[in-house]
Parts: structure tokens; C-alpha cells; sequence
């Protein structure tokens, strides 16, 4: 692969993709790729279709509510989404893992399904580095999620969260710089 001729596969592999996966939300049953599913504590032979219950009875308690609550709000709306969350530790330790994806009709059919993708980001969270680099990622994290939330607060026509919100983002703001000026005195 080069930067002119892009290939999917490889771009896949060197995404720490973990492969497919595709939600009812009528039946509330989940098809999952090999791998998820032996991350996900999904016995081989359920893979291809179980409850959404079982497959998440591995992830932490809060994040299966919340991610339950994405796929069921993703069969509604149709939107594009991700959604984050921790595993239990198992055998490979505790994981993050994302999933992206939307919900579409068929067009034979009618049915209607959300699929996508799953991503492993434990790696990319685990420390690597001098505790320096290590802050300077984390901050990086920090001023992405805090843009992500400027981005969604607008919508909610919620004043006093858009002010905490653009609060966040300026403390943020002033971590990143105390970093990128090499981490002498607090900015403010």
C-alpha cells in the first residue's frame, strides 16, 4: 500500500479492526465477528447470532446500558454513531473496544439492521513512552473530546450545560498549552 494506492484490507489490519458486526433491532439479537465474540465471551456457535443481552454481558456494567441504549436509538434514527466502552478483564485482560456504524433498510426485504465495525483501542491506551509523551497523548484525548462535546452541546438548546461545557474546553485549552510549552508552571 502506498499513500496513492490505498488498499483496504491492509488499512483494516493496521486499524486494530476486529471485524463485523450486525444488530436486529426488532429481535435484539447481535452477529458478531469471530474475534468479537471471543472478546465479548460470546461462545464460536452464538457468533452468528445472539442476544444482545448475552453479548454484552461481558462489557462493564455502565457501558452495556449505555451502548445498549446506542444501538436501540441507532434502529430509530438511522444515524451514523460509535460508541466506547471497557470489557470486563477476562483471559486477554479488560479491553477497549469501539463500535461504528448505522442502522439501514434493506431494500429486498424492508428489514431493518445496524451493522458496522469494531475496533480494539486497548494498545492505544496503554502507557508507552516517558510519562511526558504519556501526558501529552492524554491531553491530545482531552482537547478531542472536549471539541467532540462543543460540537454536541449545541443541539440540546441546554445553556447553563453549553457553559459548563465551553468551561471544560477552556481548562483543557489551558492543560494543552501548559504541555505543549513543556510542562513548566499552570497557565492559569
Amino acid at each position: 500500500m502506498t499513500a496513492f494506492q490505498p488498499d483496504l484490507s491492509s488499512a483494516l489490519a493496521g486499524s486494530a479492526c476486529l471485524g463485523a458486526w450486525a444488530h436486529d433491532p426488532a429481535s435484539d439479537r447481535i452477529a458478531l465477528s469471530p474475534v468479537l465474540a471471543r472478546l465479548l465471551a460470546v461462545p464460536a456457535e452464538a457468533a452468528t447470532g445472539t442476544s444482545l443481552t448475552l453479548a454484552l454481558a461481558a462489557v462493564e456494567a455502565e457501558d452495556a446500558v449505555r451502548v445498549a441504549g446506542v444501538l436501540r436509538a441507532a434502529g430509530e434514527d438511522g444515524r451514523p454513531f460509535e460508541a466506547e466502552f471497557r470489557t470486563r478483564p477476562g483471559p486477554d485482560g479488560a479491553r477497549w473496544l469501539r463500535l461504528m456504524g448505522r442502522c439501514g433498510r434493506d431494500p429486498a426485504t424492508g428489514a431493518v439492521t445496524t451493522q458496522g465495525l469494531a475496533f480494539d483501542l486497548t494498545e492505544g491506551r496503554r502507557p508507552v513512552g516517558s510519562d511526558a509523551q504519556q501526558a501529552q497523548r492524554q491531553v491530545n484525548r482531552l482537547a478531542d473530546h472536549a471539541a467532540a462535546m462543543k460540537g454536541l452541546v449545541a443541539g440540546l438548546r441546554n445553556p447553563p450545560l453549553a457553559r459548563l461545557v465551553d468551561e471544560v474546553a477552556v481548562e483543557v485549552g489551558h492543560e494543552l498549552a501548559r504541555h505543549l510549552r513543556g510542562g513548566g508552571r499552570q497557565v492559569h
